[in-house]
């Protein structure tokens, strides 16, 4: 990364975005940890749609009206089977990869696992593992979330401000702008110069919300 770059993706994020707009999307208002944990793990090689309706779906098949904890999460697959969870509720059978991958139901219930853990039960107690080396090694230990890349969006809705999602549609937009292939690893560091060079004028942008941002502007692309 050089400072000419960061001055260049930030003329093209002026150039392309609507950085008046500091309204994120609605999945970052989640109240359920576990809603975090499902929409995580299934959005990941995913069209969003397709995460938001298997989300709308677990919600509606349990009538949730009230924040749901990470036991009462867990006490769910255990009384109804992983297969059931699949097929009947998120009634969604993606996988963490298309090679060796396991279901996303069953990596969403290994996530939980991990932060119960950790001694996190739901949104009030995530302070206690974020940026917590152990608990992200144990993240990253479960089947398809090695890139960390799901680690970050799940950082992300949870609420933390200074986290992106370096996906495809991030990727996409930061070599569109810079006129080079871009590494993945590349995308945290580039972002998070190009939102303080952008806060000058837009005091409210943070790196979760360029994010969205971009998320939004490469969806209708």
């Amino acid at each position: 990364m050089v400072e000419n770059e960061v001055q260049v993706l930030a003329d093209y994020c002026r150039l392309k975005l609507d950085l008046q707009n500091t309204i994120l999307a609605e999945e970052y208002g989640y109240t359920s940890l576990p809603l975090c944990i499902i929409d995580t793990i299934f959005s990941i090689n995913a069209n969003y749609t397709t995460t938001r309706n298997t989300v709308n779906r677990f919600v509606s098949y349990f009538k949730l009206t009230s924040p749901l904890s990470i036991s009462d999460f867990i006490a769910l697959y255990q009384e109804n089977s992983l297969e059931f969870m699949a097929e009947k509720i998120y009634q969604n059978r993606q996988r963490t990869s298309t090679r060796n991958g396991i279901l996303k139901a069953e990596a969403s219930l290994k996530v939980a696992q991990v932060l119960l853990n950790h001694g996190v039960n739901d949104l009030d107690g995530i302070t206690a593992i974020i940026n917590n080396p152990a608990f992200e090694v144990d993240f990253k230990g479960i089947t398809g979330q090695g890139s960390g890349v799901s680690l970050r969006y799940f950082y992300m809705l949870v609420g933390l401000d200074s986290e992106i999602k370096p996906d495809r549609m991030i990727i996409r937009f930061i070599e569109a702008a810079l006129s080079r292939p871009v590494k993945m690893e590349e995308c945290h560091p580039l972002l998070t110069a190009t939102c303080q060079l952008l806060k000058a004028d837009y005091p409210n942008l943070s790196p979760r919300l360029l994010d969205n941002l971009i998320w939004q502007f490469q969806r209708q692309q």
